[in-house]
C-alpha cells in the first residue's frame, strides 16, 4: 500500500496515456468499450481524457453518469438478449411438441393405411375366389350343356334334310 501512495494518481494517468501496444480486449472489454465509445460520442468530445484530481466535480460526475448510462445500456441488452433466449427457447419447445404430433399423426396414418391395405387384401382374395368359383360354376354348366346335347342329338335322330338339285 506504501507504493501506492508514493504514486500519484497525475503520474499513473499520464503513464497510461504513454503510447503502448496495442492489447487484445476479450470480448466482453470490447463489448464494454464499445458501449462506452457509443456512449462518449458526440457530447464528451471536448473532454478527451479521463478526469485527473485537478478535473472539476461536474467532469467526475459527468464520468460517473456516463458509467451508470453504459452500464444501464449493458443491463438491457442483457435482459434483450435473455428475453430473446427465452422466446428461441420457448419457440424450441412449441417445435418440439409439433414436431411429435407429426410423428404421432404419421403413425396414426401408417397403421390406418395399413388397415386398409389388409382390407383391400382380403377383398381382392375375396373377388378371386368368387371368379374362380364362377368360373368353376361356368365350366361345369358348360359340361352339362354339352351333355344334354349330345343326350338330345343321340336319343332323337334328326334326318339330315335332302339336298335337293336345282
Amino acid at each position: 500500500m506504501d507504493q501506492l501512495k508514493a504514486f500519484s494518481w497525475d503520474s499513473i494517468v499520464d503513464r497510461k496515456a504513454e503510447p503502448k501496444p496495442p492489447e487484445k480486449h476479450a470480448p466482453a472489454e470490447e463489448r464494454i468499450t464499445t458501449v462506452l465509445r457509443l456512449m462518449n460520442s458526440s457530447d464528451d468530445a471536448a473532454s478527451s481524457g479521463p478526469p485527473t484530481r485537478r478535473s472539476s466535480p461536474e467532469d467526475w460526475v459527468s464520468l460517473i453518469e456516463r458509467v451508470r448510462s453504459a452500464a444501464s445500456r449493458v443491463r438491457e441488452v442483457e435482459n434483450h438478449a435473455h428475453e430473446q433466449e427465452l422466446r428461441v427457447q420457448d419457440l424450441l419447445e412449441r417445435v418440439r411438441e409439433d414436431i411429435a404430433s407429426a410423428n404421432e399423426r404419421v403413425k396414426i396414418a401408417e397403421a390406418h393405411a395399413r388397415d386398409i391395405q389388409a382390407r383391400a387384401d382380403a377383398l381382392l382374395k375375396a373377388a378371386d375366389e368368387r371368379v374362380k368359383a364362377a368360373e368353376d360354376r361356368a365350366r361345369l354348366a358348360e359340361e352339362w350343356l354339352a351333355r344334354v346335347y349330345d343326350t338330345i342329338a343321340s336319343e332323337f335322330a334328326f334326318a339330315q334334310p335332302e339336298k335337293r338339285s336345282a
